[in-house]
């Protein structure tokens, strides 16, 4: 049953559905017919249709009459669609029918309408064309009568352009209010009416309005350019836009019309100053404007930065409460450098916008002659006045946080020579007194801008102009933290990256040049339409291309030199304290203090040259701040040294003299580079007895005193730790000038290794030196003792001596003495170096200086080997390296007891240890101890015996000499 019932409504429902779509077709055929009524017969459809006048339209015949086929062919559509409805909505078509048949009455009644006029209207045309001479003259008075009617009703509506000015000011309808100006303005100022003194009044109140009109475009002007109004985009210096694409973006746009009732027009900041333009142009007062623009920008750009002083202040007021903290300065320094950079940033653009549709202007018509398009503008300034202004507000910021007032004069007059002095301020109350005194000027000030507001653009204006002041030093701000050049990396950091970012815009190439994708010369279009197609494609001014070279120049003339004052005055703090070269026992190298200078020095130099490198970015020597200060220590070292191996006397002590020998230098430098060896150690010794030319050294030759020795070993170490400082200090400015790219980035690199290997050098050569001197100074007493006890020693005794030589307890005292002053002072391999070869020297002295003992017997031997055990005792208590160079001269001397023919043998038996002299000199000893020199007393009853003693020594020493020969090259 269901089914049944499903199938017969089935049919019914689908016939339904067809009706309602032939229903809705015949609607929408009906509102095809209502919209294709042409636009001239639009009239048709509203309530107040007139018949007569749409039948007046048709009847004339002329372009600007009604086309009777048009309505035919309408009336056509529209009855075939009501004929459709009619089919499809039979049922309510007699409800409808007697609205069609009003409707098509009236139409009727509008025809017949229409024929009836048409034909009055063609006989009141042949009535006017028919000559009456009477209707002329009347015409003619008639004319006069509504011209004078016209004027008069024209000079009402000029009396209240006040108040339209006033009501369109208001609604920021400048253009408007522009445009209804110059049309009164043509009006009055007509030549015809110029007889008419009664409209002088007029005319001057028009001319107030004008001032007050242009006054009031160029107030908000300045107010968007210096981004004074709410509208304005304030930038906070966080976003990443780069220049002039947010004014692309925005004039992108399509300008609000000043009849759009939507918003401000001021919301489009970029599209309100091209309309404030346009106003000034319709003015003709464009130059004016911008004369008035440019004698502001100084002042403006000063009233900026204040206003972002100020807003820094309010935002940071819990980190400037910190006073003195590095941290809080940095942050609220970085904070204020983001911004004001930022707005500087956006105060260029807007410029540069200004600039362009003002030099653009030309291809508008003035509405005070439409028919002649203007010249193209002749602009009053340019984008570089305004960065110029920009730079000397940028330059004095750096100059007041960057430069001390110590040493503000010195900076001055490095940077720029002759500049006036013309007064002089002691120091004192001077500025609360002066900033009362601006405080009541201010005040009378904004009192007359208040009471006189047609006077303000003369008020305005600078009064006074100092010809002798400094711009730099004349642009005073709050300062929200104290001066220092720790700000230097934030502040020209973000000073440089400012000014890369304006660079395109002043070098005029970030826009396109020649003809855009369109095919459109750039000059024929609008400079919102340019912008809109890619951007600025208007030529600017030529400016220089590098827009940071003012900032190379402030670091490089202000910056570095007040850098290297404020480093030549602490580095003065540093050395001139009476314990400048005392040590230090709070900063140690290898376990022993250094200078106090040069532990006060070292950060010092870390923290210039940290600095310096944090300002990579810019060019310039900055590395010579650290070269003087390492010269200057270096030349006080140099000083230091000399003062002290130079006597009393005036006189340069003996080890410096042979520390100055080129063969000593080479030995020495042979010996650092490859250590001990045994051909070295004679090398030095020959040289060392060419230098001292067989004599005694004279005390006064020699270094007694020990603190002098100290002194030196200390300057030695003090380099030595100075030159690992120097180096981490230069691979610091080497990793930094690495970054550079370029051929320059490589001149620099390798002037900067030149300069390193040159000081380096300096500070290498007198480490060196003080280590050589030392290590000489050593030996020459060991000379000077060993040289004494030999020459003046008794070794002819007639007993056993109980203690050794007086001068080898002399010597073992003053090595003693030396060491322990110098172990304090120098790491034990340096001092291993000092003393290193000293046993080896002594034996070679106790051994080659025999020839100067006249007499020598077995209790002189005895007496000679325990000088030589005393010697090395003392080396065995000083905890020097064991080298066993005196087991050399105990063998040597330990062969008296074998005599002659126990030498003779030891030699051929173990090889030649000594020269032939030596070995001479020895036999001799054991001749002079056997008593030939007693024979020799008795004269001729012992002649037998001497002559074979005689010929018995020539025999021993030819045979010596068979033995000695062969062997290796002589020791001595």
């Amino acid at each position: 049953m269901y089914r049944s019932q499903q199938s017969r409504h089935a049919p019914a429902a689908s016939g339904m559905e067809d009706a309602g779509e032939r229903k809705e077709l015949a609607l929408q055929q009906a509102e095809d017919a209502l919209w294709k009524i042409p636009r001239s017969l639009e009239g048709i459809k509203r309530k107040d249709f007139n018949p007569v006048q749409l039948a007046l339209q048709m009847m004339d015949t002329s372009s600007l009459g009604k086309s009777y086929d048009e309505f035919h062919e309408s009336y056509e559509r529209l009855n075939t669609s009501l004929d459709g409805i009619v089919d499809e909505y039979y049922a309510g078509f007699n409800d409808s029918i007697l609205t069609f048949s009003g409707l098509q009455e009236r139409i009727q009644d509008a025809s017949g309408s229409v024929n009836g006029v048409k034909g009055g209207l063609q006989r009141v045309r042949r009535m006017i064309l028919e000559e009456r001479g009477s209707l002329d003259q009347l015409y003619a008075k008639s004319t006069q009568l509504g011209a004078i009617v016209a004027i008069l009703k024209r000079l009402e509506e000029a009396k209240r352009v006040r108040e339209e000015l006033a009501t369109y000011t208001k609604e920021k309808r400048f253009l408007t209010a522009a445009g209804k100006l110059v049309e009164d303005m043509q009006f009055v100022f007509d030549p015809q009416l110029t007889p008419i003194e009664a409209l002088s009044g007029l005319r001057q109140q028009l001319e107030a309005d004008k001032a007050e009109l242009l006054q009031r475009i160029i107030d908000e002007l300045h107010s968007h350019i210096y981004l004074k109004s709410p509208y304005c985009e304030r930038r906070m210096g966080d976003d990443d836009i780069r220049p002039g694409r947010q004014r692309i973006r925005r004039a992108r746009k399509a300008r609000r019309t000043e009849s759009d009732d939507e918003g401000s027009p001021e919301a489009d900041s970029f599209a309100y100053v091209e309309m404030l333009l346009e106003s000034l142009a319709t003015l003709e007062s464009t130059s004016t404007a911008l004369q008035e623009i440019k004698s502001a920008i100084s002042r403006e750009l000063s009233r900026l930065i204040d206003g972002v002083v100020a807003e820094v202040e309010e935002r940071n007021r819990a980190l400037l409460s910190k006073a003195g903290a590095g941290e809080a300065d940095s942050e609220v320094l970085h904070d204020f450098a983001r911004i004001l950079f930022a707005r500087l940033e956006a105060v260029l653009e807007y410029h540069e916008y200004v600039l362009d549709v003002a030099g653009h202007g030309g291809e508008r018509y003035s509405l005070t002659s439409p028919q002649t398009p203007h010249t193209r503008a002749s602009l009053a300034y340019t984008l570089s006045d305004v960065w110029e202004a920009a730079k000397t507000e940028v330059l004095a910021l750096l100059r007041d946080y960057l430069v001390t007032d110590d040493t503000q004069v010195g900076a001055d007059a490095a940077h720029g020579a002759g500049m006036r002095d013309l007064f002089h301020m002691e120091r004192g109350n001077v500025g609360g007194m002066v900033e009362a005194l601006y405080a009541q000027v201010e005040t009378q000030f904004q009192d007359l801008t208040t009471s006189a507001p047609d006077r303000k653009r003369e008020l305005t204006a600078p009064a006074v102009i100092d010809e002798y002041a400094d711009a730099q030093n004349s642009l005073q701000h709050k300062l929200l933290a104290a001066p220092d050049m720790e700000h230097a990396p934030e502040l020209l950091g973000m000073a440089l990256e400012f000014t890369r970012r304006v660079a395109p815009m002043l070098s005029g190439t970030s826009g396109m040049s020649g003809v855009t994708s369109a095919g459109l010369s750039p000059t024929g279009l609008s400079p919102a339409v340019r912008r809109s197609v890619g951007g600025d494609i208007s030529p600017t001014s030529p400016l220089p291309t590098d827009a940071d070279e003012f900032l190379q120049s402030f670091f490089t003339k202000t910056f570095l030199t007040h850098a290297e004052a404020q480093a030549a005055r602490q580095f003065d703090l540093v050395t001139s304290a009476s314990d400048a070269f005392e040590t230090d026992p709070n900063t140690r190298f290898g376990g022993r203090p250094v200078f106090r200078s040069a532990a006060a020095l070292v950060p010092l130099l870390h923290r210039f040259g940290s600095l310096l490198n944090s300002l990579g970015k810019f060019r310039g020597a900055n590395w010579g701040i650290l070269l003087e200060l390492a010269s200057r220590y270096y030349d006080m070292c140099l000083t230091l040294f000399r003062d002290t191996v130079r006597s009393p006397e005036g006189q340069t002590y003996l080890s410096v003299r042979w520390a100055e020998s080129l063969d000593m230098m080479q030995l020495f430098d042979r010996r650092m580079r490859l250590g001990v060896r045994d051909a070295d150690a004679q090398r030095e010794i020959r040289q060392e007895e060419a230098l001292k030319t067989d004599r005694s050294l004279n005390p006064y030759e020699l270094i007694f005193d020990v603190k002098r020795l100290a002194v030196i070993a200390q300057l030695h170490h003090t380099l030595e730790w100075l030159l690992v400082q120097l180096d981490r200090v230069a691979a610091d400015r080497a990793h930094v000038l690495r970054q550079h790219e370029g051929a320059a980035g490589a001149a620099l690199l390798k002037r900067h290794e030149a300069d390193r290997v040159r000081v380096v050098g300096r500070f290498q050569s007198l480490a060196v030196q003080c280590v050589m001197v030392l290590r000489i100074e050593v030996r020459v007493h060991c000379m000077h003792y060993l040289d004494l006890a030999v020459r003046e020693g008794d070794y002819c005794l007639d007993r056993d001596a109980v203690e050794p030589e007086p001068y080898i307890h002399a010597l073992n005292a003053d090595i003693s003495a030396i060491e322990e002053k110098l172990a304090s002072c120098l790491p034990p391999s340096k001092l291993a170096l000092v003393f290193a070869g000293i046993s080896v020297l002594m034996a070679h002295i106790l051994t080659t200086n025999t020839r100067h003992i006249r007499e020598f017997n077995r209790a002189g031997n005895a007496k000679m080997l325990r000088n030589i055990l005393a010697l090395q005792q003392n080396l065995s208590n000083i905890a020097l390296p064991e080298e066993g160079g005196l087991d050399a001269a105990r063998k040597f001397y330990e062969l008296y007891d074998l005599g002659v023919d126990g030498i003779l043998r030891h030699i051929a038996e173990h090889g030649a240890e000594f020269s032939f002299d030596v070995y001479r000199r020895m036999v001799g000893f054991v001749y002079s101890g056997s008593g030939q020199g007693a024979a020799l007393s008795e004269g001729r009853a012992n002649s037998l015996m001497e002559a074979s003693q005689s010929d018995q020594y020539e025999a021993h020493i030819r045979q010596l000499q068979k033995l000695v020969k062969p062997a290796i090259p002589p020791r001595s």
